[in-house]
């Protein structure tokens, strides 16, 4: 629900200080209520460039791959934010710069590339592998660590925080 402040120090506008918070409450009274117009805004979404820096398998989410069972097919990614240098290196230096570690577990950043096998398919991964297709010796990876993707900053509509970013999964391994 979204919450409008209508503190103000001095004239906003045509209006007064009190004129503000008489629009600022009239609009949370109705929000509240369930009356008409929109509850919340859309979260904003930031868009930043990080880089994978761990994995950890959700549990649960496995599939069968190259015929052994309970291969793990969705992870939940560590990451650190980056920015291109003038010599068009990655820096990981600046101290203000957002990390996963910051947020505890909140911080955490999942893959769209992933989200079949979050919702429960285990014959098809995304972006539409088969597994019965994956030979005996390889298996469906975790985005490697120091990739580097576009990270999208956003709400759950619980109001935690959300990060997410879609880069296709790699398959590997070494003929039988």
């Amino acid at each position: 629900m979204m919450f409008v402040n209508g503190v103000t120090r001095g004239n906003v506008g045509p209006w007064s200080p009190n004129q503000v918070r008489t629009i600022a409450d009239t609009i949370n009274r109705i929000n509240g209520e369930g009356q008409r117009g929109p509850k919340s805004a859309p979260p904003p979404v930031v868009v930043f460039m990080a880089r994978i820096t761990g994995s950890t398998a959700i549990a649960g989410k496995t599939a069968t791959i190259g015929g052994t069972a309970g291969q793990p097919v969705a992870w939940e990614y560590d990451w650190e934010e980056v920015s291109v240098s003038t010599t068009g290196t990655y820096n990981t230096s600046d101290t203000y710069r957002r990390k996963s570690s910051l947020i505890a577990t909140k911080g955490k950043a999942i893959n769209g590339c992933e989200g079949p096998q979050m919702i429960g398919a285990t014959t098809t991964l995304g972006p539409g592998i088969t597994t019965a297709n994956i030979p005996a010796g390889f298996s469906f990876k975790a985005i490697a660590n120091n990739t580097v993707v576009m990270m999208y900053a956003t709400a759950r509509a619980t109001g935690e925080n959300l990060f997410f970013f879609s880069v296709p999964n790699a398959v590997d391994g070494t003929c039988a």
